[in-house]
Parts: C-alpha cells; structure tokens; sequence
C-alpha cells in the first residue's frame, strides 16, 4: 500500500483566448488553446489513518481549509468513494498566485490523481476529468496537461500534443 506521493503540479498558459458569450449560470463559453509550461508546484499526499483532511502551504494566505482547491479534490473523492481514511496534503507553491496559471486547478489536479493512487480508486484519466469540472473549469485540463483545444467553458477539451511525464 503507497502512503506518500509527491507530485508535480504543472502550470499552464492560454496561447489564444476568444470569449464567444456569457451564460446565464455567470460563466463564459471559450475557445482556447491551452498549453502546459515548465513551472510546477509540488503536492504531497500523506495518507493517514485518522479520517479528515488536512492542508498545509508554503505561503500564509492561501487557504488550508475547505477553501482551498486541493481540500476540495480529496473531499470530493473521499465522498465519491465513501474513503474513511485521511489525508494530509502538503502544497509547496511555485506558479504565481493568481497569475492565470492555474496554480489552484492544477494543484486540485495533481490531489485528484494522487488520491485516486493513494487510495486505489480505479478511477482512468477521463474519470478524474469529469469529477474535476465540479471544483472548476481549468481543472479537468490540468488533469490531461498537454496542448489542448478546450471550449464551453473550458471543460471540453480536444488534446492537440501530450503532456509532459
């Protein structure tokens, strides 16, 4: 049994960004093409006996609690799949905090992929890509990384070249 992962949790950039209309639901349908870059976060999962989720960042103002994106993957995957276990999620951050990297979608990424190894879930790539769009619309694109066409509201995603690793 795996009970600690350190991951990369790889940024990314909008290479083109066309803002066809606003939706009722307050979001935008896009097209855009998506790419992953060199810079990374790093992401720790711990697994714990003790049930609960606990968060801990390198920088003081970000979230450690429901707030924060990478609390919000494992809880959603612990509910998903009834996990009684805990975790403790480490975030050392690099990618600028909002700079339009997706350094919170890709740190909730990366927490998707390791969970679903830390706690042997089965779940495919496509799997975690559908789960994520319910904490955001970069998400399910973090989960794949690569070059991407994506649409609707960003959750639509055409691969264009792989992702790196």
């Amino acid at each position: 049994m795996i009970k600690h992962l350190s991951l990369k949790a790889y940024g990314k950039i909008n290479l083109g960004l066309d803002v066809l209309r606003r939706r009722e639901d307050g979001y935008h349908d896009v097209r855009m093409i998506m790419q992953t870059v060199g810079i990374f976060d790093r992401v720790d999962l711990v697994w714990k006996e003790e049930p609960g989720i606990q968060v801990e960042t390198n920088l003081y103002y970000l979230p450690d609690n429901e707030n924060n994106l990478g609390y919000r993957a494992a809880k959603l995957l612990m509910d998903e799949f009834g996990v009684t276990e805990g975790v403790e999620i480490k975030m050392k951050k690099f990618i600028p905090v909002a700079a339009g990297m997706a350094g919170g979608s890709t740190d909730a990424a990366a927490t998707l992929k390791g969970m679903n190894r830390l706690f042997d879930l089965g779940c495919t790539l496509k799997d975690l890509m559908e789960l994520g769009v319910k904490i955001g619309a970069d998400v399910p694109y973090c989960v794949m990384g690569g070059t991407a066409l994506a649409e609707g509201i960003g959750e639509k995603l055409t691969p264009l070249a792989p992702a790196p690793d």
